[in-house]
């Protein structure tokens, strides 16, 4: 049975994954959760991610042109929580305040997050910005999966881990 669904929870009921996106600049290191990241396409791969006006890590894809997508596993939840309440801003190295473990990237200067289900380093090509959001489309120039480790999706405020093709 359909039910009438209050709008602002609209976005709610579209399953996602759940992200740690990893910046870098002049020698500061930030990490900060996110919802949505959407892979728009192969040739060339492109992917798109959201952040707030007032994050401190938007103002620092904006210096760096660059980014990495984090997908998350299990091992992250704690620290996707604990995140909320934390900005790059007031916390010298929000990897070690969040209990995450880093890795070097390859290509960008933002680590990758050890231990999650793949890491996608991006190049900044595009910036919008819709009211109070700005969507920074990224370029993947280098790619990381662990297939062993199951990402997690978030679905009505619930995680759910994805253990595998049905």
């Amino acid at each position: 049975m359909l039910k009438q669904l209050d709008l602002k929870n609209a976005y709610r009921v579209t399953p996602t994954g759940l992200y740690l996106i990893s910046t870098a600049y002049q020698g500061k290191r930030n990490v900060q959760f996110a919802f949505r990241a959407l892979g728009l396409g192969d040739e060339p791969p492109l992917l798109l991610i959201g952040i707030q006006d007032g994050n401190f890590s938007r103002e620092v894809i904006q210096q760096s042109g660059e980014f990495v997508i984090n997908v998350c596993s299990t091992e992250q939840l704690r620290a996707v929580d604990k995140s909320r309440d934390m900005s790059g801003r007031n916390v010298e190295d929000k990897f070690a305040a969040l209990g995450l473990e880093t890795l070097p990237a390859t290509v960008v200067q933002a680590p990758l997050v050890k231990g999650c289900h793949a890491n996608v380093e991006c190049k900044l090509v595009k910036e919008m910005h819709v009211e109070g959001l700005h969507l920074f489309v990224g370029q993947a120039v280098a790619a990381h999966v662990d297939d062993q480790v199951a990402p997690i999706a978030r679905l009505v405020g619930k995680s759910w881990r994805l253990d595998g093709p049905i």
